[in-house]
């Protein structure tokens, strides 16, 4: 823990990075309330020699177009690796955009994100009025990064300071992670009272890996002060010098924070991660991007997938319930449709155990739901099949299941009669819960396809953000919060589980066209 001296740099550091962050915020909105201000074109002005990014020397040379100077190569080099999620000192399109579009308003983001761009040539400019709002929002940060490099070394010079005790300041209940409401608790400690609104800042500024918390590393990479390197006095392009330097002076995942556009509730429902550019034609986009779907395309695709997320959940609940039941057992489950005892349930089958249990759905009902579990195609469900519609997600509740063994209890009346009253009710309520989401993800994929600009491969593209032929959890997640949604790790990953047929722990575009390609003959 920090001596009271300490604590109180510390708070004047936090204080002024979210002093910094909501007066870079404003400078964002202004930017981007021009109503002729268009992403791509700002980013050609940047890039004079066409090569798809941009670098510090073409940063400090558009400053000087604009009369400022007091802005050195160094500072733009450090501003560049802030931004920069790759490593490769410099800034593509995409992280190009995190330096201008607003993370608080998610709307206004959207709007200029959809702004028709005009082409801007090597020796253009762009509106006057323009122009200096872009130097603004650079001067912006390069102030902060000063202000807040002063404020590092006045917390460093201290006897007792050290990374790991000064997080320790601010997590006082060991949960090993900062957040707004432990964040709000330590200033408010040492004499300011924060906002709902700067505490978030704050979060945004120091988050890198978009869980909204800030772990220790996270910490520690942010509160160590940057030592530059000796520059050279010409303004080359710099090169990157090594890995230490890489670690002292950057934050290497700014642009994959969903933290960045994080709102003010307090619920986390509408923060959000970068929002990819997809209204920019494939031509004019960065030169390893393949085609994707257009902005209103892409936002039903994602609100799409976030149902799903909150379909597979209520699923998941429903299972861990049905887990409680001492009495609940696959094998009698099983047995309740498999009659003849083929060791496959047929679509016939399946239907007529429902109505027999008190459970009416239609055929088409029914197809659908061996159609989701059926893994080699026979039209019918196995055993092996028919558990895995029963079986949690969660590996603790899965093996309380598998390891129970029948009742042996012989029917009376009902087939269900195996099973205690109370679980014969659990066991239908989670049928019904399976019906109704079949139906509704079935409706989902209709209503994706109907569109008249909706397409597949455009779709899969736009989920994988680093091109290597497979989605992600952390894509799919990343991609779901751009909308200012909030998902779970684990929602996501029974998503994931749910397309991923080999069971790879990734999606690929046979298992996302899949799934995304409408399964019902009668809705056709």
């Amino acid at each position: 823990m920090l001596g009271y001296e300490s604590e109180r740099r510390l708070k004047n550091l936090l204080v002024a990075v979210g002093d910094g962050e909501r007066d870079l915020e404003a400078a964002r909105q202004r930017l981007c309330s021009i109503r002729d201000f268009a992403p791509l074109s700002a980013f050609e002005r940047f890039d004079r020699d066409m090569t798809g990014f941009v670098t510090s020397y073409e940063i400090v040379n558009f400053l000087r177009d604009n009369s400022v100077y007091h802005v050195s190569e160094a500072e733009a080099f450090t501003l560049v690796q802030f931004f920069d999620s790759d490593g490769n000192n410099k800034l593509s399109f995409q992280e190009f955009l995190q330096m201008y579009l607003p993370c608080e308003d998610n709307v206004l983001r959207n709007i200029t994100l959809d702004r028709p761009s005009r082409r801007v040539t090597r020796y253009d400019h762009l509106p006057r009025d323009i122009e200096l709002s872009i130097t603004n929002v650079i001067e912006k940060e390069v102030d902060l990064q000063r202000r807040l490099e002063i404020l590092k070394r006045e917390l460093e010079v201290q006897y007792d300071y050290s990374p790991f005790a000064a997080f320790r300041s601010i997590d006082r209940y060991n949960s090993g992670r900062v957040d707004t409401v432990n964040t709000g608790s330590f200033l408010r400690q040492n004499g300011h009272y924060a906002s709902e609104m700067e505490l978030l800042a704050i979060i945004r500024r120091i988050d890198t890996d978009g869980d909204a918390v800030v772990i220790y590393s996270e910490f520690a990479e942010f509160i160590r002060p940057s030592i530059p390197a000796p520059r050279s006095v010409n303004y080359a392009p710099p090169a990157r010098s090594s890995s230490a330097y890489r670690a002292g002076n950057s934050s290497p995942l700014k642009n994959t924070s969903p933290v960045r556009s994080y709102s003010a509730q307090r619920s986390r429902a509408a923060y959000s991660s970068p929002v990819r550019p997809s209204t920019v034609s494939p031509s004019r986009m960065s030169p390893s991007r393949k085609p994707v779907l257009r902005l209103n395309d892409e936002d039903e695709l994602v609100h799409a997938l976030k149902e799903l997320c909150n379909q597979e959940q209520e699923l998941e609940s429903g299972k861990i319930n049905l887990s409680h039941k001492s009495d609940f057992n696959l094998f009698d489950a099983f047995n309740i449709f498999d009659v003849p005892r083929y060791g496959s349930i047929s679509v016939h089958e399946l239907q007529s155990g429902l109505n027999a249990i008190g459970v009416y759905p239609t055929y088409d009902e029914c197809d659908l739901f061996i159609t989701r579990y059926d893994k080699n195609g026979d039209r019918r469900l196995s055993f092996s099949e028919f558990s895995e519609a029963f079986l949690a997600h969660d590996s603790y509740y899965a093996n309380m299941v598998n390891r129970r063994s029948s009742n042996y209890v012989p029917r009376v009346v009902r087939r269900d009669d195996v099973f205690l009253p109370h679980t014969s009710f659990e066991f239908q309520t989670m049928w019904r819960t399976h019906i109704r989401v079949e139906n509704s993800a079935e409706s989902l994929r209709q209503r994706l396809n109907a569109r008249p600009g909706f397409n597949m491969y455009e779709a899969f593209n736009s989920l994988d953000f680093n091109d290597d032929g497979r989605i992600s959890s952390y894509e799919l997640k990343r991609m779901i919060e751009s909308r200012g949604y909030f998902v779970g790790h684990k929602e996501v990953e029974q998503v994931i589980d749910k397309m991923d047929k080999n069971k790879d722990g990734r999606v690929s575009f046979h298992e996302f066209s899949e799934e995304t390609r409408t399964k019902s003959p009668v809705r056709r």
